[in-house]
């Protein structure tokens, strides 16, 4: 199949598409090879951005036909995954994947038309990576996203999936808060006398430089010789005269005075202004892409940041502000009627921004719960997103533009529910990081395939087991509580227990515009349920609680989801059943001649280890344990790989490929050494299971690595 650059097709064309989308299921359930790759014609990736304040990846993509996502809402349809990778400077790292549903949507004459544009988010850890570096440097990864229809996106973030693509783009790390004595010794190339460094604590936590945001006659220095146009430099200052927008409070502002001392008419920079306030410039930045999280309830946005300079200060200053307002057009008549909030991130002058740009993501909470319509009737919306650099965009005109900035419109996808006025209703949305609907009803894994399934299928849960969710209020302002139980799934409902009894709830309040933590002890595990978009309170993660479950034995769990309802009475919400898997590999600790048995990974060389081969004899034979109820993969590898000249074991690796593979208990392996040179070498074996760890479904947790040792001799 040949890549498609025409999506106007006839019916007749379409059709004979949709039968290889078909097909393409099929192919993978029988195991056969595919021959296609990146095809973008149902789905595409749009936007890349991070936010470093939150450390939250956000990629944005478009459902761009009305059919071929394998049924309606109502049915399982058919999931999109994005894998995030980063590479910090030493290659792409595997950060994790998200999914999202999506589905056959008509575009119905009342409904906007497609494309759809669905956001995903994944938190990472990026603390060890920041640096303390110059006030005008920043530490500048590049992420890659890579977006797969209906089959997890690979580990190599080199493999392009057969329906979808990818996307590299660069970010900004946030600046590091302390470093060490060490660091700012070599940072700032200080000589130290021999005799002295022994004294002194190198470990020493020193908070990093700060300054306050740079005079006028020093930022207009500075933007002069990097073409920074005085009316950029004085547009906060020229606003704040003509009252020609909104300032958020503690802009900093110019003094008249001092911007007179340099020949500059303010006068001049007003009129500019008032004669375009409308004008949409995206010479400094630029809103590339609007989308929703749909199980979430939130809208995300991506900005380019396109230029070095003219953001009124470096990392080590307060910078300036990029603002973006959210509207909907409820009755979809191209109004944009409802003004749904503002969200802003800092921009800084940085020296080293890539030619590309970099790029930001937002992210901004969206009530939708008086609203919802069952998933027979699919709800799709209009949402127009607003930037403004330093001047906070409008809340009563969704068509205006404060010069520095632009707006940009989608069509997005709202999720199904209740949505009776005044009635409770709730859904659980993810479950140990992957969506609930991907919970197999009979066989209670995630991702279930009967027929040759990979490592990303049939995947239990093991450790900390999170549960995220949304209850909605449909506008009851009263107290709502919830609780999770669980219970062996074999026990009667006497047996149900609280997953949890004390949690912290990580809450947003659009009053005050501020983050906390919402601390909860519960003696008989019923929390509070603080959202409340009438009041602007909103649950960050829609995060619930957690099941802390590694000391669990083996087996089926049953999850009781409760909440009380506009009465207080008390109603479920969702019953569903799981596995639970927490035994890990056993690594034989010993060298032996055989297979140790007694362990479920080991690895020999046949008759013993620390052999010797030569050119004459040449063959190393071996074998191979590594078994596990949820086994995902073992690998071998032969190091030092700098003399091995492309010499492998064979096998050197395999993988979970049928229901009821626990993998090898005496695998052979063989090894031909005659390309070798001569040296000593080992041979490692690492294996892989399928639990989902700690709710990472991105992570397979890792056993090994055990070695055997041999010697190349002339």
């Amino acid at each position: 199949m040949e890549a498609l650059v025409d999506d106007k097709l006839t019916r007749i064309q379409l059709d004979e598409l949709l039968v290889g989308r078909k097909t393409f299921l099929v192919n993978q359930n029988i195991g056969e090879a595919l021959k296609f790759q990146g095809i973008k014609f149902w789905e595409e990736l749009t936007c890349v951005g991070y936010q470093p304040d939150t450390q939250r990846l956000t990629a944005l993509f478009q459902i761009k036909q009305q059919t071929g996502y394998s049924g309606p809402l109502c049915s399982r349809s058919s999931f999109e995954h994005v894998r995030f990778f980063v590479d910090f400077g030493s290659g792409f790292q595997n950060m994790g994947y998200v999914s999202t549903k999506v589905a056959d949507i008509t575009d119905t004459p009342a409904s906007p038309p497609h494309p759809l544009t669905y956001a995903v988010q994944l938190h990472i850890e990026d603390e060890r990576y920041r640096k303390a570096l110059s006030c005008n440097l920043a530490v500048i990864p590049t992420v890659r996203a890579v977006l797969s229809w209906n089959v997890v996106p690979s580990t190599d973030p080199n493999e392009l999936p057969a329906y979808g693509n990818r996307l590299d783009r660069k970010i900004q790390l946030k600046r590091k808060s302390f470093f060490n004595l060490a660091e700012l010794i070599d940072h700032q190339q200080i000589k130290i006398k021999p005799d002295l460094v022994a004294s002194l604590n190198l470990d020493e936590p020193i908070k990093a430089l700060s300054t306050q945001n740079p005079s006028f006659a020093e930022l207009f220095k500075q933007n002069q010789t990097a073409n920074v146009p005085a009316h950029r430099t004085l547009f906060s200052t020229a606003a704040a005269l003509s009252q020609m927008a909104t300032l958020p409070a503690n802009t900093p502002l110019f003094n008249v005075g001092d911007i007179a001392k340099v020949g500059i008419n303010i006068k001049d920079i007003t009129d500019l202004l008032l004669k375009d306030p409308n004008k949409a410039d995206t010479t400094f930045e630029e809103l590339m892409c609007v989308g929703l999280n749909t199980p979430a309830d939130t809208l995300s946005a991506v900005v380019k940041i396109k230029r070095k300079s003219g953001f009124n200060g470096n990392l080590c200053s307060r910078g300036s502000k990029e603002h973006v307002a959210f509207w909907a057009d409820w009755d979809n008549n191209g109004t944009f009627e409802h003004y749904i909030g503002t969200t802003s991130f800092d921009a800084h002058d940085i020296d080293n921004i890539p030619a590309e740009g970099l790029d930001y993501a937002v992210t901004l909470p969206f009530n939708v719960s008086d609203r919802l319509r069952p998933c027979k009737v699919p709800q799709t919306l209009r949402i127009r997103a607003v930037l403004s650099w330093q001047t906070l965009p409008s809340t009563t005109d969704p068509n205006l533009l404060n010069y520095w900035g632009n707006r940009r419109d989608t069509v997005v996808q709202i999720r199904p529910g209740i949505g009776t006025k005044g009635k409770v209703a709730s859904v659980v949305t993810y479950v140990g990081g992957v969506p609930r609907e991907d919970i197999d009803p009979t066989a209670f894994l995630y991702n279930y395939r009967p027929t040759s399934p990979t490592p990303a299928n049939n995947r239990p849960w093991g450790g900390a087991v999170s549960f995220n969710g949304i209850i909605d209020r449909g506008g009851f302002g009263g107290d709502i509580r919830y609780k999770i139980l669980f219970k062996p799934a074999s026990q009667p409902d006497s047996f149900y227990q609280p997953v949890s009894l004390h949690e912290s709830i990580r809450m947003y309040d659009f009053g005050t515009a501020s983050f906390s933590n919402d601390v909860q002890t519960s003696p008989d595990g019923w929390f509070v349920y603080r959202q409340n978009p009438a009041a602007g309170l909103f649950n960050v993660n829609n995060y619930f609680a957690t099941w802390q479950a590694g000391s669990l034995p083996d087996g089926a769990y049953t999850i009781k989801f409760l909440f009380t309802d506009e009465t207080s009475t008390e109603q479920q919400g969702d019953v569903f059943t799981m596995i639970i898997h927490n035994t890990p590999m056993t690594v034989s600790p010993t060298a032996n001649t055989a297979v140790d048995t007694d362990f479920t990974l080991d690895l020999v060389i046949d008759g013993g280890d620390c052999h010797s081969t030569s050119t004459a004899t040449p063959d190393l034979n071996g074998h191979v344990r590594a078994i596990h109820p949820y086994f995902a993969s073992w690998e071998l590898r032969l190091e030092p790989q700098s003399h091995v000249h492309g010499a492998a074991p064979s096998p050197d690796d395999r993988s979970y490929n049928t229901l009821g593979d626990t993998g090898d208990a005496n695998g052979v392996w063989t090894l031909n050494t005659g390309p070798l040179d001569p040296c000593g070498y080992t041979v490692s074996c690492i294996a892989k299971t399928r639990v989902i760890l700690n709710s990472n479904p991105g992570y397979f947790p890792q056993y090994g690595p055990k070695a055997v040792g041999f010697a190349k001799l002339p």
